[in-house]
């Protein structure tokens, strides 16, 4: 889920489980660039499943130290700094409420660098650095897992969506973006970072000479 805002910040929400005295993770917002972009956890995996260990050391060992009724501690001082990203600014807060239990959230007022660098899920892939000579085949690969199964869908709304003919290849493919929702998403950050690439490593004419026939691609049949 993605909406507007004009902030760059990174937060996340908590649930305790209190038989196990282990925090869960619900949601993650990251604001970027003027887009706000929201990843859920149906199925609240532990906290440390998630995030980093340096990252995940520090949060919990700040909550094991708060009133789990309700407090709010401000670090305007605190940076975290990893391979590709730095965290500034850390606000954790906790609640308790009949209805939800034991909860907490903790942000950073700003950031710099790649903020999914802070997920286990991404951090590996996003951490490494792409060689000149791969740049055009991750380029495509992009293209290929982001841009055109989005074009898919398109095409079969303005198909008329649900129509008998269109509805069983518009579920086929928003199925398989919802499947492939974390490699898309590393895929999006992959083509913006390829971006920054080709401004200071001068490969710009790279490429568009060699990826845009790629984006010509005909969008398959319904």
């Amino acid at each position: 889920m993605t909406a507007q805002t004009d902030s760059y910040k990174f937060a996340a929400y908590l649930g305790l489980d209190e038989e196990t005295n282990q925090w869960h993770l619900r949601s993650i917002d990251i604001s970027e660039g003027g887009i706000l972009h929201t990843i859920t956890y149906p199925d609240l995996p532990l906290l440390r499943s998630v995030l980093i260990d340096s990252l995940c050391d520090d949060i919990l060992s700040q909550l094991s130290e708060m009133n789990r009724s309700g407090e709010m501690i401000s670090k305007s001082d605190y940076v975290l700094e990893v391979a590709g990203a730095q965290f500034q600014k850390l606000r954790v807060h906790t609640n308790f409420s009949i209805a939800r239990g034991v909860e907490a959230s903790f942000w950073f007022a700003s950031f710099t660098g790649q903020p999914l660098l802070a997920l286990r899920q991404y951090a590996e892939d996003l951490a490494t650095q792409i060689a000149p000579d791969q740049l055009t085949e991750v380029a495509v690969q992009a293209i290929d897992r982001v841009v055109l199964p989005a074009l898919n869908v398109v095409a079969a709304v303005r198909s008329g969506l649900r129509t008998p003919d269109t509805i069983g290849a518009f579920e086929d493919h928003t199925g398989r973006l919802v499947q492939e929702a974390d490699t898309l998403i590393k895929y999006a950050e992959l083509v913006k970072w390829l971006l920054v690439s080709a401004e200071t490593a001068d490969i710009s004419q790279v490429l568009l000479g060699q990826v845009a026939p790629a984006e010509q691609r005909a969008v398959s049949a319904f």
